[in-house]
């Protein structure tokens, strides 16, 4: 009896110790997440290949097949006479998404081949997807798995190890020269915002038979118990739920009524657009409630009542996530914030979030025009110019930061972190580049493909845009260890906009 109960009480010992660990580590990193490059066999912990011969593909990443039949993919951006975007290219029949036949091939511990029997395949209505990569050679894609027999109906898929869901995203790294930046950027945000962030894997894709190069499959935002965990909206719900985003190319019958808009706050030329509940369920006492809701949030923001009494926003902000959100876009230099891919939530049964985080292509000056590295780009943008004024807000951002830059983002981790994913891609990255390898010319690329096309010479352009994946890691790299240490450096002169001068009258 003794015996038993020893043996229970080690047991409960052991549990607990393991609990404590578990609590330690999420406590750290913010949130435990599935990491490819550390999780699947690298090339090195394969044996060597015995199906091919060494020709056609075999890699050891996963595979998408994806076959549209010889049909023209919609979503090709057009532009107007000064260059500005103005409308998108349809199908062959006028459709905005065509159906497309898919497959992937993704077994573990594995090397993988075009010709390998597929691990999951089915439907999926199929187009062109983003906004400045619209116009990027290599097309970023939208698949939605549908059942066969009934494509207006979702089918729900486990693609690649990922939570099951109905809607997936092809980013193809084309500007980001490193490959490295979505699926990078992605898990530290995780990471860091400690709620959920899109899942990611890197594949190979292979578009009608001809190979595309290195891809990243996403999970896109979604409101889904998989993803964003919201409460759901029954029609007639005095308070539920919402999910909206600053956007450039939105959809009219979405777009909202915002303070921000009509005080002039939000970049020219953006909407806000309700994106949950969806479509079917948007009548106008629905978009009432929600631009309501929103617009009295801002309203507190940009009011006297910042400067009266600085807690009010807090009742209605969730300001852990405001926090950790600027931390993270200040650090990668996330020119985007408040202009575009910017979301915002708030869940019935609680406050008004910003997230989840959406799209790190321009991470760490991948940007059009340069972006230095001692500036701080977000303290006086949007709602961050108003929650400065709060000294206890300030000094939130500034005591995360020192803590986040002791462990996840501290400069050793990073550096090591970038190191490992390279590593992990191996051969994979030559293989890109064998087809994308002219995208190093900026001379063969057009004005929008390219870092910072500006008007000068090409031997500027030359000196911006790297001229290997080698150099453009390097340039990532260095950026990002000099914006790290020029932020330890200055993040405490944040101060100064809580803090009243003393020269003021």
């Amino acid at each position: 009896m003794r015996r038993g109960i020893a043996v229970m009480a080690g047991m409960a010992a052991g549990v607990l110790l393991l609990s404590v660990i578990l609590q330690d580590l999420e406590s750290q990193t913010g949130v435990l997440r599935y990491q490819q490059h550390r999780e699947q066999h690298s090339e090195e912990e394969l044996a060597p290949c015995i199906v091919c011969d060494g020709e056609g593909l075999c890699t050891h990443l996963p595979i998408i097949r994806i076959e549209t039949g010889g049909q023209t993919i919609p979503g090709r951006p057009y532009a107007d006479a000064k260059g500005d975007t103005v409308g998108f290219y349809t199908g062959d029949w006028g459709e905005e998404e065509i159906l497309v036949q898919f497959s992937s091939v993704s077994g573990e511990g594995v090397w993988h081949h075009a010709w390998d029997e597929a691990t999951d395949q089915g439907t999926a209505l199929f187009r062109y997807r983003g906004n400045s990569s619209r116009w990027f050679t290599k097309g970023n894609f939208l698949l939605k798995t549908v059942e066969e027999d009934h494509p207006e109906v979702d089918r729900r898929m486990a693609l690649l190890g990922m939570e099951s869901g109905k809607e997936w995203a092809l980013h193809g790294p084309f500007l980001d020269k490193t490959l490295l930046r979505n699926y990078m950027c992605m898990n530290l945000a995780a990471e860091v915002m400690g709620t959920w962030v899109p899942d990611t894997r890197f594949c190979e894709l292979i578009l009608d038979g001809d190979y595309q190069g290195v891809y990243l499959l996403m999970e896109t935002i979604d409101v889904d118990e998989k993803r964003l965990a919201l409460s759901s909206y029954t029609p007639g719900d005095p308070v539920f739920s919402y999910l909206i985003r600053i956007e450039q190319n939105t959809d009219p019958r979405k777009v909202l009524n915002s303070f921000s808009a009509y005080s002039y706050r939000m970049e020219p030329g953006r909407n806000l657009e309700l994106l949950y509940p969806g479509t079917s369920y948007q009548t106008s006492q629905v978009k009432e409630y929600v631009q309501a809701d929103y617009n009295e949030a801002e309203r507190i923001l940009y009011s006297s009542r910042m400067t009266e009494d600085p807690n009010a926003w807090k009742e209605t902000f969730d300001a852990d996530s405001l926090v950790n959100y600027y931390i993270l876009m200040e650090f990668l230099s996330i020119n985007d914030a408040f202009g575009a891919s910017t979301y915002f939530y708030r869940d019935a049964r609680g406050r008004l979030a910003i997230g989840p985080v959406w799209d790190f292509n321009n991470a760490l000056d991948n940007f059009y025009r340069p972006l230095e590295e001692n500036e701080f780009l977000l303290s006086q943008r949007s709602w961050y110019a108003m929650l400065m004024q709060d000294e206890e807000f300030v000094e939130r951002v500034i005591s995360r930061y020192r803590q986040l830059r002791q462990g996840i983002l501290s400069e050793e981790r990073l550096v090591a972190y970038e190191e490992e994913i390279v590593e992990w891609l191996g051969s994979a990255i030559d293989r890109n580049f064998e087809v994308w390898g002219y995208s190093f010319d900026p001379e063969k690329l057009d004005s929008r493909e390219r870092r910072r096309p500006g008007k000068g010479s090409m031997e500027t352009l030359r000196s911006v845009n790297p001229s290997s994946h080698e150099e453009a890691v390097e340039q990532m790299v260095n950026y990002m260890v000099n914006r790290g240490r020029w932020l330890d450096e200055h993040i405490d002169s944040l101060r100064q906009y809580c803090h009243p001068s003393r020269f003021a009258s």
